[in-house]
């Protein structure tokens, strides 16, 4: 009878396991037993662990998550966020964002967003909201339980190229004001 039940248990494992080796005696005293898995008393304590995300990551998850969206132009920051930008060698990927993370990693959204004229906003902010859902619980395994986003304006393609040149001018004068700051710097005292 012992043997018909071991035959029947053996019929219906998968190949992969009737070809298993048991594990070394050595290395199985170690591992929790029984129902649950819970470790014996003679193993060490649980290890700890603890993965948190400061809100500059999360700020910047969701600039570049809204940024490959259709209709987004720009997610802008406040005065500050321009004054600063300007001695900035790189745009700032946390610009135009705000984050909020409570106890339990929930994690609500705010944006202030420049788009395309005559984008249908609604639907874009759809897309957005679901792309930075999706992305900052891939990225994190936070859940994202609120976003709200407020257009600061929507661009014409003129306006966008007008500002684009602007930007190639302003960068220009950057480029141009470090050499002259460099020079300085060597000129012998």
């Amino acid at each position: 009878m012992v043997d018909q039940k071991n035959d029947e248990m053996m019929h219906d494992m998968t190949d992969d396991m009737k070809d298993a080796k048991p594990m070394p005696p050595h290395m199985d005293k170690d591992l929790p037993h029984g129902p649950g898995m819970t470790p014996d008393k003679d193993m060490a304590p649980e290890l700890e662990t603890k993965l948190t995300f400061d809100e500059s990551v999360l700020k910047k998850i969701v600039n570049r998550t809204s940024g490959e969206v259709a209709g987004v132009l720009s997610l802008e920051g406040g005065m500050l966020h321009d004054m600063t930008d300007f001695f900035r060698k790189n745009e700032d990927p946390t610009k135009g964002v705000a984050v909020a993370v409570d106890d339990d990693q929930n994690v609500k959204v705010e944006l202030d967003a420049t788009m395309r004229y005559g984008e249908d906003a609604p639907a874009v902010f759809a897309e957005v909201t679901k792309a930075i859902v999706r992305n900052v619980k891939e990225m994190t395994g936070m859940t994202v339980v609120g976003v709200s986003m407020h257009v600061k304006d929507m661009l014409t393609e003129e306006e966008i190229a007008r500002q684009e040149d602007d930007a190639d001018d302003h960068e220009e004068s950057k480029d141009e004001a470090r050499m002259t700051r460099d020079d300085k710097d060597l000129q012998p005292a």
